[in-house]
């Protein structure tokens, strides 16, 4: 298989790549350049070759080109249970959602096919706006297919002005493509203009230039999303378990985990992924299943609350989306649901209640608190009528009263806290941020430990005690 010879090699400096990409680049072995990575990829057919690129003083490293792949198991009730409608898209031209996958119908009647879509195709030989899988297509309607035609289904952006960028990554038979693709892919999104870069994809493979490309490119202020996988068990499929980007698991219109959708502590939030109808090639609709079908949902609804508050960061916005979560499971983070089901009307009411200044902290609930009366009494309950004003101060748990653990009373007495800094997580690992010191004693047992960025989560947790008041 030739596939076993595909190689990335990263150089260590931007001269060294320059000067080895002009004489490969004329090497039969060469496939491909990454510019932005420093990285030229080629095959490499013996061990000789391969020693002799892994010795050169002025490589950094050499990986293993390995393949990634479509993911979606089968053939929306998804739009109401992200509560999309709830949110209005007046304002979603601000937005660019840039999807890579198997291309897109621009003919289709129900999807977005003006000035506001463009796209580049990987595929020699093939367009963009080809889709031979039908797979592209079907996350896109998702996203953005039309709402008020009198046809077809509505996306969680449904009034035709999202910008979109279409990346063709796999070709018309459906097959793989490699790492190194995927790479120019998101960087092809993030030269278009893209905020948010949607990846109904991944491969089982680790790989150091692809976490480096996804780190600088969540840097530069995009967000990224993927599907988590549909092995069904903790397994962790990449890009989606990178710590830059958000992991979507699949649920059932019965807010079960799907049973295909694979769950593990990078598994960040999920979405609607069972029985997913979107559009599909030739004006049809389908009925897919995968958790391919619950990424767009996120990206979706991303766009869809960034657009009304657009001076937002992209870390500012996955913080909210994460944070205003419908938990699920067993209450706070976990494994199965991650923080929980996204919810564009949650997100947009946690926004517009704090509106704080760009640049300021986004308060956080407590996650999982709930009053001394019982778990009905949460806070979401005190988002309702003037309850922070009669209760917030009374019938206290787990150490803190309602104005000191939700936002909405947070707000209302002036008296809030937020993390500080903001996504903070212990030198053991992203695991070990803020809402699992809210656990249990992790406060007590290990607050005082494990510093990072100069501060113990007894400094930088509202939960322990720290954090900004």
């Amino acid at each position: 298989d030739t596939d076993d010879y595909r190689y990335m090699i990263k150089f260590k400096t931007q001269n060294r790549f320059l000067s080895a990409h002009r004489t490969l680049k004329k090497d039969s072995r060469t496939i491909k350049s990454l510019p932005e990575d420093k990285v030229v990829v080629m095959t490499i057919t013996s061990i000789e070759d391969l020693e002799y690129w892994q010795d050169r003083d002025d490589v950094e490293y050499v990986e293993k080109d390995t393949r990634i792949y479509p993911l979606a198991e089968s053939t929306p009730w998804g739009i109401d249970a992200v509560k999309a409608m709830s949110v209005s898209d007046n304002t979603i031209s601000n937005q660019r959602v840039c999807i890579i996958d198997s291309g897109y119908d621009i003919n289709h009647p129900d999807l977005p096919s003006g000035n506001n879509v463009s796209g580049t195709s990987l595929i020699n030989g093939e367009s963009w706006i080809e889709d031979g899988s039908g797979h592209g297509t079907h996350v896109a309607g998702t996203i953005a297919a039309i709402g008020g035609n009198n046809q077809g289904v509505v996306g969680v952006n449904r009034n035709g002005q999202i910008n979109l960028h279409i990346v063709k990554i796999f070709s018309n038979s459906g097959a793989f493509s490699y790492t190194s693709d995927l790479i120019e892919a998101a960087e092809a999104c993030a030269s278009a203009g893209s905020t948010v870069i949607n990846m109904s994809l991944g491969g089982k493979w680790w790989s150091v230039a692809e976490s480096n490309a996804f780190d600088r490119i969540a840097e530069s202020g995009i967000l990224l999303v993927a599907a988590a996988g549909n092995d069904g068990d903790t397994s962790k499929l990449y890009p989606a378990s990178y710590s830059s980007v958000i992991s979507v698991g699949a649920i059932d219109s019965n807010k079960n985990r799907a049973s295909f959708s694979n769950y593990n502590d990078e598994v960040d939030i999920v979405a609607p992924g069972n029985g997913v109808r979107s559009t599909t090639p030739g004006g049809y609709y389908s009925t897919y299943d995968g958790t391919s079908m619950a990424s767009p949902h996120v990206a979706g609804v991303a766009a869809l609350v960034w657009s009304n508050f657009p001076n937002k960061s992209n870390e500012e916005i996955r913080q909210v989306l994460e944070s205003s979560a419908e938990d699920l499971g067993v209450s706070g983070r976990d494994n199965q649901f991650g923080a929980g089901l996204v919810r564009a009307d949650r997100a947009y009411s946690l926004l517009n209640v704090m509106n704080p200044p760009t640049g300021d902290p986004i308060c956080v609930d407590k996650a999982g608190w709930y009053d001394s009366d019982g778990v009905t009494y949460n806070c979401e309950w005190y988002t309702q009528g003037d309850n922070c004003q009669k209760f917030g101060h009374l019938f206290p748990n787990f150490g803190q009263t309602a104005n000191q653990a939700c936002c909405a009373c947070n707000s209302q007495n002036n008296g809030g806290c937020t993390d500080d800094p903001l996504g903070w997580n212990d030198s053991d690992g992203p695991i070990f941020n803020c809402e699992w010191y809210s656990q249990a004693d992790n406060c007590a047992t290990y607050g005082g430990f494990y510093g990072v960025q100069g501060r113990t989560a007894n400094q930088a947790c509202c939960a322990c005690g720290g954090g900004k008041r």
